[in-house]
């Protein structure tokens, strides 16, 4: 059961009992100032154009954007620069410590359900995932099947959907399958 449903559920007890907001993410200026100032602080210098790749890569999503800053601020030296090149390498030192993890969620879903979430990863931010063109495109076995397992994947909180597109929700874990199938960063 997903929290959310406890407020938003005419079923649930605490229907209604409290104001939902949509927090949009914080802005690119902002988040750009935040992290200049604190490697600033710390005698390190950060160069805005690594804050504005971070902010496009992860639309503005504040937890991977916090989990990658760390990781550069940590290998930022004093008296250093952050530079773009070192993103990469933090992400790939995030992925790389996320690993077996990611491999043994992958391993336990159904086949089915892993079929759907890789061609679903593959695509992004996928439309129609029942239609016979991502059917065909990613070879699996039927709408029905991915209609099946699209439900199971989202139930788990694997996938989401949003105004008609499907995509991973850890960002992280996208990553890292792009990254095994060879991809780029």
């Amino acid at each position: 059961m997903k929290i959310i449903s406890m407020f938003t559920s005419p079923a649930r007890p605490f229907y209604q009992s409290v104001t939902l907001i949509n927090l949009a993410p914080i802005s690119l200026e902002k988040y750009t100032e935040f992290c200049c100032r604190h490697f600033t602080q710390e005698g390190k210098e950060l160069l805005p154009e690594v804050v504005i790749n971070l902010y496009e890569r992860f639309e503005g999503i504040t937890s991977y954007m916090q989990k990658v800053m760390n990781i550069l601020f940590t290998m930022t030296p004093e008296g250093g620069r952050c530079l773009p090149e070192m993103t990469d390498i933090a992400i790939k030192d995030i992925l790389d410590l996320s690993s077996d993890t990611y491999e043994t969620l992958l391993y336990q879903m159904p086949e089915k359900q892993r079929a759907v979430f890789q061609a679903i990863a593959a695509e992004g931010k996928a439309e129609a995932i029942s239609g016979g063109n991502f059917v065909r495109k990613y070879r699996l076995i039927s709408a029905s099947s991915v209609s099946s397992a699209a439900k199971g994947l989202l139930e788990k909180d694997f996938i989401t959907f949003d105004k008609g597109i499907y995509q991973v929700y850890d960002q992280f874990f996208l990553l890292w399958l792009r990254y095994k199938e060879g991809g780029l960063l």
